[in-house]
């Protein structure tokens, strides 16, 4: 047993070790706060004509900065996709052409500050937007699925400037100053954000904005999450539970959207048939062959466009293992 004297050492230094985290921590998010402030204040003044040359330095700064995402990212081509992609040369490709997407997907994003409903309307097209419709005329809500593809982020500012009531389930950070500005920015666009967590809040505010027939949307694809387990990509993954218990308890479509980068480097949004979940009374039986059906529109999406997916987050095992370990 340590020494009473050693022991208030060790706990004095652990609480020094806890301050400077938590101060690193504070720091690294204040110096965040305000690039992003004076970054959105300077599109301001910016030609549009100018957005491709500062995607491409935020592309080659951000990818020297964080290249462990990209050592990831190409490892988890090789495990998930080594058929489609069987060199070195064409995983790097496609993690090249990821980081490319993010970099111009974020800059478009916050360029829509300063856009009206109009010209966000005619910069994006819909495709398929009558599945949409017909969902909404039931008048239960739509519970829109999508995924970290593309530009994602676009999908709300998009569906707002069509004039539909919409909210995103979102992660907020932690650190209040910067989850305070991010949700200023959401909100700008005409966008409803209902907060991830808790959970116990969460769900309600799904059941109240899809009872008002809102479109609510879920991006559920980080499998990060204890869920229902199934194949994905040829792995075993956890898929959330939520949306499909959600979905089966207030009866609102489940529509599959996707935010997709075309050739001409034109934003489509594509607007899936609505799925349809089984439901055979037996409840267990049904959350997995439903979850399956989510997911599997999901992968769909990512192996007809896997340079515009985020490979970041997706750890898992092979199909078959007894376990998976998640980030």
């Amino acid at each position: 047993m340590p020494h009473p004297h050693v022991a208030r050492q060790d706990r004095r230094q652990d609480m020094r070790r806890g301050r400077r985290k938590g101060l690193l921590y504070r720091a690294r998010y204040r110096a965040g706060e305000y690039l992003l402030r004076a970054f959105v204040g300077s599109l301001r003044w910016l030609p549009r004509r100018a957005t491709p040359y500062i995607a491409e330095i935020v592309e080659r700064v951000s990818r020297v900065l964080l290249w462990r995402y990209r050592r990831r990212m190409r490892d988890t081509l090789a495990q998930t996709m080594a058929e489609e992609l069987p060199t070195e040369a064409d995983r790097r490709t496609v993690v090249h052409r990821v980081w490319r997407n993010f970099a111009q997907s974020f800059l478009e994003t916050l360029a829509t500050l300063y856009m009206a409903d109009e010209e966000i309307r005619s910069r994006i097209e819909i495709s398929g937007e009558e599945h949409l419709r017909e969902a909404l005329a039931r008048n239960k809500g739509v519970l829109a699925l999508s995924a970290h593809l593309g530009n994602f982020p676009m999908i709300g500012p998009r569906l707002a400037a069509q004039g539909h009531d919409f909210s995103v389930v979102l992660k907020l950070p932690e650190e209040k100053r910067f989850a305070a500005l991010q949700h200023e920015y959401i909100t700008r666009a005409g966008i409803k954000i209902i907060p991830a967590r808790p959970r116990r809040e969460s769900v309600p505010r799904i059941i109240e904005a899809l009872r008002r027939n809102g479109i609510v949307l879920v991006v559920p694809d980080e499998f990060r999450s204890a869920g229902v387990e199934v194949d994905f990509l040829g792995r075993r993954a956890p898929a959330p539970k939520g949306p499909v218990t959600i979905a089966q308890r207030t009866g609102a479509a489940v529509v599959p959207l996707f935010m997709v980068r075309g050739h001409d480097n034109r934003l489509t949004l594509h607007v899936k048939p609505e799925l349809r979940f089984v439901n055979t009374g037996d409840r267990e039986a049904d959350l997995q062959v439903n979850a399956r059906l989510f997911v599997q529109e999901i992968e769909n999406m990512v192996r007809r466009h896997p340079d515009q997916w985020s490979w970041m987050g997706f750890r898992t095992t092979r199909k078959g293992d007894a376990s998976h370990a998640l980030p």
